[in-house]
């Protein structure tokens, strides 16, 4: 809102006053000498009578009145003038109040300079469209197409999920619950978490925040009084969990990609998940020792039949797993290929070879998993193969050895990281994020059905264009921009 800026105090001080005879004509004129035709004129006194000079006496007295009373009057004036405060609301001159309500288009396409005769005007010889076309907002879809528009990025997007790995540790359940309290993670630990990126809250985020369902708009799905009780029972002394992805991502952006940093944690989904599939075996071994009349399996058309199954359970069981489809539930626009980035640091460096990454992908999800049309076993075993792997060992000097997996593509390895180097504290969060847009990027030009956001968001608005425009006359077109759309009275 527009508050006019207030008056400076007056200042009294406005230097030595003089006071000055005003002259009806300059003194020279004294000087002059008199002539004949000057004395040509009689004076008034040697005209007058008895009778007017009367009169005369009257109308000096009258004059002399009258001055004394303007005389009063204005040192009355003066001294009113003196007693009210500064600024005198009767006589200060105030601005007219701000508009509140105007147009922002009119205003962009002012300062832009498309309100022009010529920005209407098609160009000659050409198949593009004018600069400045009107859209028929009356048409069915229009708003849905809109909203398609919104949800395509305009930058490419990447994923990184955090893993600490102590000594000796096989499970994902136990690597899961590292990051729960400081006093299971190395110091050296929370510092390269916070050099990656900087914590923002999912919930207020415009950005990526890790996974499609909470990003790229302001969601409301919890009150500000909740977040800061959220906050405020979450102990200070975390290793990490409090990235999860629920409440709060590192974020990392310039203005050719954007990258969310997230510490997946151990839930109670995550127990019940890892308890269910101990179960599961258990009841598979069970099962194989029945008669095989008691197996047959329904007749299908798909070649796995327990494919859809597997994933809808896997859908249940997972706490970050999450359906396709917006609150709404309108489904999201293709945006490419999945690109996710493993970053494990291990207290020992023999345990790399140990690392359940298998049981790791189910807790990492985006929401930009691809179409499974395979069976759920030859998916698992692609995705191990396609998730790049870095791991970071600290070693007594004070020095991080890296060994990177899967990072090598096509094209050769990817810089700055490259397998067996040996990085300082000061340099490991930034070569770390470095090699993550690289191999990210990397992944995204090997794939051939990849189109960068600004082609895709240039093809919906052409679309858009295409659909929706409304043809009009130049006269046509300026009443319906400068006249509001329901009572027809002028926009000012």
């Amino acid at each position: 809102m527009f508050v006019p800026e207030g008056r400076p105090t007056p200042n009294n001080d406005v230097g030595i006053k003089y006071n000055v005879k005003q002259r009806p004509f300059p003194e020279e004129v004294d000087k002059i000498p008199l002539v004949k035709a000057d004395v040509s004129i009689p004076d008034l006194d040697d005209i007058v009578s008895r009778e007017l000079e009367i009169q005369h006496d009257k109308l000096r007295t009258l004059m002399t009145k009258q001055i004394e009373y303007e005389n009063s009057l204005e040192r009355r004036s003066d001294e009113i003038l003196k007693s009210k405060p500064f600024p005198d609301p009767q006589t200060d001159c105030k601005p007219p109040p701000p508009s509140q309500e105007f147009q922002t288009a009119r205003l962009f396409l002012s300062q832009f300079g498309f309100l022009s005769l010529e920005a209407l005007k098609e160009p000659n010889n050409s198949r593009l469209p004018p600069h400045l076309i009107g859209l028929d907002t009356s048409l069915p879809g229009f708003f849905d197409d809109i909203s398609y528009l919104d949800l395509l990025p305009c930058r490419p997007f990447d994923t990184v999920f955090i893993f600490y790995v102590r000594a000796g540790q096989k499970s994902s359940s136990e690597i899961l619950r590292n990051v729960e309290s400081s006093a299971t993670v190395q110091p050296h630990f929370m510092e390269f978490l916070l050099s990656l990126g900087w914590s923002v809250d999912v919930g207020c985020h415009p950005g990526w925040t890790g996974h499609l369902d909470t990003s790229w708009s302001l969601n409301s799905c919890s009150d500000t009084n909740d977040i800061q009780q959220a906050e405020a029972g979450t102990p200070e002394d975390t290793g990490g969990s409090v990235f999860n992805g629920e409440r709060k991502v590192l974020y990392y952006a310039d203005a050719l990609s954007e990258i969310a940093f997230v510490v997946p944690s151990l839930t109670e989904s995550s127990e019940q998940s890892s308890v269910h599939s101990d179960s599961t075996v258990e009841a598979d071994t069970n099962t194989d020792l029945m008669p095989g009349i008691l197996r047959q399996h329904n007749l299908t058309l798909e070649l796995f039949p327990n494919h859809s199954e597997n994933l809808e359970s896997a859908k249940k069981l997972s706490p970050f797993v999450r359906t396709k489809r917006s609150s709404t539930g309108k489904p999201y626009p293709q945006l490419g290929p999945e690109t996710k980035v493993f970053v494990v640091w291990v207290e020992r460096f023999d345990d790399i070879e140990n690392f359940p990454l298998s049981d790791l992908l189910a807790e990492t999800s985006t929401g930009l998993e691809a179409s499974l049309s395979n069976s759920t076993s030859c998916r698992s075993v692609l995705l191990e193969k396609e998730v790049p792997l870095i791991f970071i060992h600290p070693l007594k000097t004070g020095l991080f050895r890296i060994r990177v997996h899967g990072a090598v593509g096509k094209f050769g390895m990817v810089i700055p990281l490259v397998d067996g180097m040996v990085v300082s504290r000061r340099a490991l969060g930034f070569l770390v994020r470095e090699t993550v847009i690289n191999v990210c990027r990397r992944k995204r030009l090997e794939s051939d059905l990849y189109n960068p956001p600004h082609v895709r968001r240039k093809h919906k608005i052409t679309e858009i264009v295409q659909r929706y425009r409304n043809k009009q006359l130049e006269p046509e077109f300026y009443t319906s921009l400068f006249h509001e759309a329901g009572d027809g009275k002028p926009h000012l």
